[in-house]
């Protein structure tokens, strides 16, 4: 009996962990997807790499809302924002609320682009 407890809470403490990472895993993925835009779209209005990584954000399925994340210029360098909340399960059928922020920037040569006429308007509602 002691050996089934013990395998039970070693199988939850395991699915923690797995669940756990998983999640962790997805917003380090995220992350450097924002990283990547910023350092390689420096030609690109600040809308237009406002929606590829909202891209990767629902390729990662991440519950990202479009205004958890914001793209800017200041000072000669571009600045990604952004925060989000997702459920966790880290034991079946009890779901845990995580955040997760994080603020990235690359240093930019040159100017803005001209017609970077962000942030654009939201609607509420966003589709999957």
């Amino acid at each position: 009996m002691k050996t089934v407890l013990k395998l039970m809470i070693a199988v939850a403490l395991l699915n923690a962990v797995v669940r756990g990472a998983d999640s962790v895993w997805n917003y380090y993925q995220l992350k450097d997807a924002a990283e990547r835009a910023l350092l390689f779209g420096a030609q690109r209005t600040s809308q237009q790499v406002h929606q590829q990584i909202m891209e990767r954000a629902l390729e990662l399925e991440l519950p990202l809302m479009p205004e958890g994340l914001s793209v800017r210029w200041a000072s000669g360098r571009r600045i990604a924002e952004a925060s989000y909340t997702q459920q966790v399960e880290f034991f079946p059928k009890y779901p845990y609320p995580v955040e997760f922020s994080f603020n990235v920037y690359t240093v930019v040569v040159g100017t803005p682009p001209d017609n970077d006429d962000y942030p654009p308007v939201y609607s509420k509602t966003r589709t999957r």
